[in-house]
């Protein structure tokens, strides 16, 4: 018996010698104390981790289809070393939950004795799949593209990521349901999660003053997105959207002023619900509809899926509301890639056709400017879909910050690794936020970090050993060429551009005259 005692004191001290010494190295034991209760986090290389923190209540039940709801407060310290389960989505369903409503946070592991500037990543995925613990939506459970925060940690930036509400569960809008605080449910999710940052991060050492949101492509949409809604407003202090489409067509309730060829947010709903279903029966009340199971939802998601114009939660188009001089007062950085539309496929339920038909009256002038021969999922049409879809929003929105008095920076990634350039026909869609997460070693892409990261840091890209990149300007567009090396180039694409902008311009002439 004594000889265990020997023993166990042994390891009590070494325990506090190991202790001393990491309070020596200046590192901090990952527990912290939030406005809910105690979590307890992990230390990996340089990055002090918090996974799966809950930031609202469970949507499930009667919280299905309502706004989110701030977490009750817990006393035991919750485990927060683990990513929280996804939320449902046709990809990897057995690991999925609707108890999804989780943020992570990744610090530097060296304590820092003044508070840190945060980035906020919104996870793409078309608002249908994805989650805020890896980075890529086509691989979700792969640990390669799990979420890798050192090169932010390094410096000096908080990470911040989160899960929302996908699909059917998370932009919904059926009569039988009361959507009278609005029906973007996903959105609504990503504002629960800026307002938890801002109502903790300073635990994590964090500087809620210099909180930046970024995403790409759903998540660049949702950067617009948030641009525009009354209630994010005061939440970030700048935005970073990547490859976002705020341009595009919106579904919209009928409790908005109607916009032609917009389809109609309950139409979309109720072919859900029959999809879903599958049978005929009497009009369905909301316990009906809560009963329904998530996978049911989830596998009767057809196509593409968006936000929806309620007139509450998202008051119009982002691309309308930029021209309006209705986006939040913050600097804003937008891009896209010289190939988006390498993501253009049938499984978006978007045909050829009706992507040229988008494109009326000027239909003609774009087939011959894009040398459209015929209409199918060609390289020339995917060109088109990109250009449309994701380059001209960047352009577009960058282009009215003025209207707000803050500084638009715009961008194109053209880089192309050595390894594809007699394959790849550009840079595709996605591909820049890769490499942001993973050290690959290429000089262009760590430049595009460090611009970011100055706009994290200070609201400015620019800082001493990098070309300059000006603002886009009053008839002035200056657009940063991210290639083998940033260069500044002037009126990019120009004749394509401004093309697609009369298209856009006649879609939306009767709410925004021009």
């Amino acid at each position: 018996m004594q000889y265990r005692k020997i023993i166990s004191l042994i390891f009590l001290f070494l325990s506090l010698v190991s202790c001393a010494i990491a309070a020596g190295q200046n590192h901090e034991i990952p527990l912290v104390t939030l406005d809910g209760g105690p979590i307890i986090g992990v230390i990996k290389g340089e990055s002090a981790m918090f996974l799966g923190i809950p930031y609202a209540s469970p949507p499930i039940g009667d919280l299905r289809w309502r706004p989110p709801e701030i977490m009750p407060p817990w006393e035991k310290p919750l485990d927060a070393t683990q990513p929280g389960a996804h939320c449902p989505q046709s990809r990897h369903q057995e690991k999925s939950s609707e108890d999804c409503l989780t943020i992570n946070v990744y610090r530097p592991a060296l304590k820092s004795e003044e508070p840190l500037p945060v980035l906020f990543w919104i996870h793409g995925g078309g608002y249908r799949t994805g989650t805020g613990a890896y980075y890529s939506s086509r691989n979700i459970n792969n640990p390669a593209e799990l979420v890798d925060a050192k090169l932010w940690n390094r410096q000096g930036v908080i990470l911040v990521t989160l899960n929302y509400r996908l699909g059917a569960l998370g932009f919904f809008a059926h009569d039988a349901l009361d959507g009278s605080q609005g029906v973007n449910y996903g959105l609504l999710d990503i504002i629960a999660g800026l307002r938890w940052v801002n109502r903790n991060i300073d635990t994590f050492g964090g500087d809620k003053s210099r909180l930046t949101i970024m995403g790409s492509s759903a998540g660049g949409n949702a950067v617009q997105t948030l641009m525009v809604m009354p209630q994010a407003e005061g939440l970030f202090s700048a935005a970073v959207s990547q490859s976002g489409y705020g341009t595009t067509v919106l579904p919209r309730t009928r409790h908005v002023e109607s916009l032609t060829g917009s389809p109609s947010a309950e139409k979309i709903s109720e072919a859900i619900l029959e999809r879903a279903v599958k049978a005929s029966s009497d009009p369905l009340l909301a316990e009906d509809l809560r009963a329904l199971t998530a996978n049911q939802l989830v596998n009767a998601n057809d196509g593409l899926h968006y936000p929806i114009v309620d007139g509450i939660t998202l008051p119009e188009e982002p691309g309308i509301l930029f021209q309006q001089g209705k986006q939040h007062s913050v600097p804003y950085m937008s891009g896209g890639s010289t190939y988006d539309g390498s993501s253009y496929k049938a499984e978006l339920g978007l045909s050829p056709d009706t992507l040229l038909a988008s494109t009326e009256p000027y239909a003609g002038a774009v087939r011959a400017l894009y040398e459209i021969e015929t209409v199918t999922y060609s390289p020339e049409v995917k060109q088109l879909f990109g250009d449309l879809r994701y380059v001209l929003p960047s352009r577009y929105t960058t282009q009215q910050m003025n209207r707000v008095n803050q500084p638009g920076y715009l961008y194109m990634l053209s880089y192309i690794p050595q390894s594809e350039r007699e394959h790849w026909r550009g840079a595709p869609h996605s591909w820049q936020k890769r490499p942001l997460f993973r050290d690959k070693g290429i000089p262009i892409i760590n430049d595009m970090r460090q611009y970011i990261v100055n706009l994290v840091k200070t609201g400015n890209p620019n800082s001493i050993g990098l070309p300059a990149w000006p603002s886009v300007a009053a008839g002035k567009v200056p657009w940063m060429m991210f290639g083998d090396e940033p260069k500044v180039k002037l009126d990019v694409w120009q004749e394509k551009l401004d093309l697609l902008q009369s298209v856009y311009e006649h879609r939306i002439h009767p709410l925004v005259p021009q």
